[in-house]
């Protein structure tokens, strides 16, 4: 929408009564920063800071291709290299340039002007035959007068030239009014100013030696002629790199006296240093990018390169691929074609963690060997676009045959290879979430164990062990609210994944009941009541055996606490994986009658577990309890109560899946 008067006040036109101010920088040579020196775009490049930043942005945007791509139904993508505009991005713009100088030419434009254009030369069918770059410090947007579109001005050769709005590629920065953007240079002009001031401050500072002027005294009046030839001699033999640090021998009386500033006390490396962090900080680019590791290390260094691509590099791609899908593709066109950047050659971590990732992408049969090695740059294989799935990884297209029974397949096998790949499937899942719950009870332990320590330098500086007592009493009262606001989310979103997992092995519909939402959160209650009886028992205990033995009481806490921080919320995360998952699994085959369960122990499961692989018993009996351990081996282990599902002990990772009649 348009608003007169406030549109006109916005789209000033520049003109020589009323120039904007780039005009004003091309004719007096740019405004002077409080550094006293004149700051253009151009100018600005002389500075070392400003020119690596502007090179890292334009080179790595360059670097990155940019194909055109076709939507397919009902998702996905496929390259079109077919479409006209695929060579002209990703190879040739024009015939003059390649992709890269044209790409790297635009941002560095855009990172100096905050705005880069190019003029679209139009085919006879209508497309986009080429893209020719335009001088952004000789290139202006306008509303016209008379039809109040906007147009384009550009000054070629000292002749201006009117250019139709749908023949200019316009990719603008930070903008006021969405018209033109903000110059960075010109915004940043203080900071960059005194950056290119400090380097003129050293560059005359060798020149005249590396001492800057001082006052040479003489007893007596010196005629002109003397005197001239007197600076000219004192110039000719200490004036100069070269010539500094000369020994300066003076007769008939006269004296030197030093005026300038030494360069440690005007502290000049200190501001040259500051100043590379501030143009990278205008940049938003890395220091250890532009050549500054004084803070870099070697884990900070990968991660602050990945905070590049994701907070600097990619706003810039969206403004690239926003503009070229609104200017270069027909109103048609943008419904199936779009051109975007490739970037996950920036995002690769290291080794281990690319490792890990493609491992986990091809167990779920989202990546086949083909897909892998070509993010790897590596050629396709042979057989090498098969995905699989954790059916004892079979090929996916031969999951379904698995599933269907078959003449030769009995129904007996059937479930039984179906229970094999639930139980695979949820084993997973708890080693996927064991992190989740650990970072959960990382937080709780780490409130828990800070308020204790406070309390125990606050009461016991006063030797007052009954009221540190009545404190850890109301404390561990109030702790299940706060604990059960750590648990729940964490929880809840577990024993939805869990119930997804029963509803494919049911063929029932996946998805929360009220009923299962009421049995979590009474779940996560009874969570927060042990986990306080547990804390606070051991504290109390450790304070009696202390008052009994007459030992300080603070450091047997202290110590525990420590053991707390270490290893609780790993113990929490490796039980309550498979504790959440056992009764989720009991209630959700409760609810759909589900009459018989199976213990399934997967992987390197101990020997007790082996022992209670394949067992069946009904939905309301127990595999084990107190009365009847679990035999192995001439072992008995015997479990604090009733298991009428996983875990079995502490680490134990089996489940449960439903016996089919």
């Amino acid at each position: 929408m348009r608003i007169p008067f406030i549109s006109d006040w916005l789209e000033k036109r520049s003109t020589l009564a009323n120039p904007a101010q780039w005009l004003v920088d091309a004719l007096t040579g740019g405004s002077k920063s409080a550094a006293g020196v004149s700051v253009t775009e151009s100018k600005a490049l002389t500075a070392s800071g400003v020119y690596a930043c502007v090179k890292i942005l334009a080179e790595t945007v360059a670097s990155l291709p940019l194909p055109v791509y076709r939507r397919l139904s009902p998702r996905g993508k496929e390259r079109a290299p077919d479409h006209p505009l695929y060579y002209i991005l990703h190879d040739e713009p024009n015939p003059e340039m390649t992709a890269f100088t044209f790409k790297e030419a635009l941002m560095g434009h855009l990172t100096l002007w905050g705005n880069a254009y190019a003029e679209i030369e139009w085919g006879a069918n209508g497309r986009p035959r080429a893209l020719w770059p335009l001088r952004p410090d000789n290139t202006w947007p306008e509303r016209d007068s008379a039809t109040k579109k906007i147009i384009y001005k550009t000054i070629i050769d000292g002749t201006t030239y009117v250019l139709p709005a749908q023949n200019v590629l316009h990719i603008l920065g930070l903008s006021a009014e969405g018209l033109v953007g903000y110059s960075p240079i010109r915004m940043a002009r203080e900071a960059i100013g005194l950056s290119l001031a400090a380097e003129e401050f050293g560059s005359r500072l060798f020149s005249n030696g590396a001492h800057p002027g001082g006052i040479i005294e003489y007893p007596n009046k010196l005629r002109k002629e003397a005197r001239e030839q007197f600076e000219k001699s004192i110039k000719e033999a200490y004036s100069g790199l070269s010539k500094s640090h000369r020994l300066m021998v003076l007769e008939e009386g006269l004296k030197y006296h030093q005026v300038a500033i030494p360069p440690d006390d005007a502290q000049f490396l200190e501001t040259r240093k500051f100043q590379l962090n501030e143009i990278c900080r205008i940049f938003r680019v890395p220091p250890h990018m532009v050549g500054d590791l004084e803070r870099a290390t070697f884990s900070n260094i990968e991660h602050q390169s990945l905070e590049f691509v994701m907070y600097t590099i990619r706003p810039w791609l969206v403004r690239w691929e926003q503009a070229i899908h609104s200017k270069l593709f027909s109103r048609q066109e943008r419904q199936t074609y779009f051109a975007e950047f490739l970037i996950e050659g920036l995002l690769r971590g290291d080794v281990q963690a690319r490792s890990q990732f493609y491992r986990e992408m091809f167990m779920i049969g989202a990546m086949s060997q083909n897909d892998i090695r070509e993010k790897e740059n590596m050629n396709p294989i042979e057989g090498g676009d098969t995905y699989y799935v954790p059916l004892n990884m079979v090929p996916a297209d031969m999951a379904r045959k698995v599933q269907e029974p078959t003449e030769q397949n009995s129904r007996q096998v059937f479930w039984e290879q179906r229970s094999i790949k639930v139980a695979d499937n949820r084993r997973l899942l708890a080693k996927r979430y064991e992190k989740v719950f650990e970072d959960a009870a990382q937080r709780i332990v780490n409130r828990e164990v800070a308020d204790i320590k406070r309390a125990l330098d606050k009461h016991f500086a006063r030797r007052d062990a009954t009221s540190f007592n009545q404190w850890l009493e109301q404390f561990y009262r109030e702790a299940p609210e706060w604990i059960q606001r750590v648990m729940t989310p964490v929880v809840f979103s577990y024993a939805g994944i869990i119930q997804a997992n029963i509803a494919d092995e049911l063929d029932i519909k996946p998805g929360m009941t009220p009923e299962l939402e009421e049995f979590v959160q009474t779940y996560v209650n009874t969570f927060a009541t042990r986990y306080v009886a547990s804390s606070q028992g051991q504290i109390n205990a450790l304070l009696v055996e202390a008052l009994d033995n007459n030992i300080d009481p603070v450091e047997k806490v202290v110590k525990r606490l420590k053991e707390w921080e270490e290893k609780r919320p790993r113990k929490v995360a490796m039980r309550e994986t498979i504790q959440v998952a056992g009764a989720v699994a009991l209630k959700v085959y409760k609810t759909n009658g589900v009459t018989r369960l199976k213990w399934r122990a997967r992987g390197d499961s101990c020997k007790f577990c082996q022992k209670l692989d394949g067992t069946v018993v009904g939905i309301e009996q127990t595999f084990a309890h107190e009365g009847s351990g679990v035999e192995a081996d001439g072992e008995t282990l015997t479990p604090r109560g009733k298991v009428m599902h996983p875990p079995l002990h502490a680490g134990c990772d089996c489940v449960v899946v439903a016996v089919q009649d």
